[in-house]
């Protein structure tokens, strides 16, 4: 099953520039693409309007719909791009990546930018800009910018990193690098980092790293990373069928039974429980799915 956590955050856009300007001259040119289908799977990703799937870091495995019932499956790479047809699908998986998201939203443009860790979607930005501004900056470069196939995905790279500049520019310091922190904590949850490593890799102090917790979070370090965890060690209850054991320490827990106590507090039951909770609800909604279908 596909799991997707979402962050909300202010300053998604410090991300979604930074991916932008990293990705610029780095995209192959062959393009894989996903036509329109109405015959998709269960938990594919379609829109009514067209998108664009581009992998940033590591591997994803994608199915996609080329038409008339045929599937293609494809391992993406860093560079890699999916063009996706309006009504076309796709079915991402990977252990481990990031992939960036473009799609037309109505006037907007959407951008995402996500994390991949075990088959477990987790949003690391998200932002939405008019395609009015997209226009004024690509004005002698194409023509009006209706869709995603009016541009090269290049050219519009840059634009939209010249777009969220400004906005960029507006952001202190100290709040891009808090920032940087948190993509990057949400990218090694599962990991052996505590305050003094994820210092270190920022070339900061542990006790200023404290310091920006405290200005800018509701949640001091260890309590984020513990909720990190925590969400994650949900997904694989679920969807791995791992042992309470296992399923602690690829969510990054070293402490098999500090990880049951921590997840007795957040949840309200233990990690067995809450597996055997899902297992019995699911029984439920299929029984109560057959008997509605046998009854009607």
């Amino acid at each position: 099953m596909l799991n997707t956590t979402t962050q909300i955050d202010t300053f998604s856009y410090l991300v979604l520039f930074d991916i932008a300007g990293r990705l610029d001259g780095k995209l192959n040119t062959e393009c894989h693409h996903a036509l329109p289908c109405s015959d998709m799977p269960l938990l594919a990703w379609c829109t009514p309007k067209e998108r664009v799937e581009i992998v940033v870091e590591g591997a994803v495995d994608m199915i996609y719909s080329q038409g008339s019932g045929e599937r293609g499956l494809v391992r993406m790479l860093p560079g890699d791009v999916l063009r996706v047809a309006a009504h076309g699908w796709n079915l991402p998986y990977a252990d481990e990546a990031n992939t960036l998201s473009i799609c037309c939203r109505g006037e907007k443009l959407g951008l995402s930018y996500n994390h991949w860790q075990d088959g477990r979607c987790i949003s690391l930005a998200k932002w939405a800009m008019p395609l009015t501004s997209l226009n004024a900056l690509l004005f002698g470069l194409t023509s009006e910018v209706k869709g995603l196939g009016d541009v090269k995905l290049d050219v519009l790279l840059r634009a939209i990193s010249s777009t969220l500049s400004a906005n960029a520019s507006d952001v202190s310091k100290q709040k891009q690098l808090f920032h940087q922190i948190l993509t990057y904590m949400r990218c090694h949850f599962h990991e052996s980092i505590c305050r003094e490593s994820v210092a270190e890799h920022f070339c900061i102090s542990s006790s200023y790293l404290s310091h920006l917790f405290q200005q800018h979070s509701d949640i001091g370090f260890n309590e984020y990373i513990n909720r990190e965890r925590f969400a994650h060690a949900q997904h694989l209850l679920i969807e791995k069928g791992l042992r309470v054991k296992q399923v602690a320490l690829e969510s990054g827990f070293v402490d098999a039974d500090y990880f049951c106590r921590l997840f007795k507090r957040l949840a309200g039951m233990t990690p067995t429980q809450y597996r055997q909770q899902y297992i019995r609800q699911q029984q439920s909604f299929s029984h109560a799915f057959t008997h509605e279908l046998f009854s009607a």
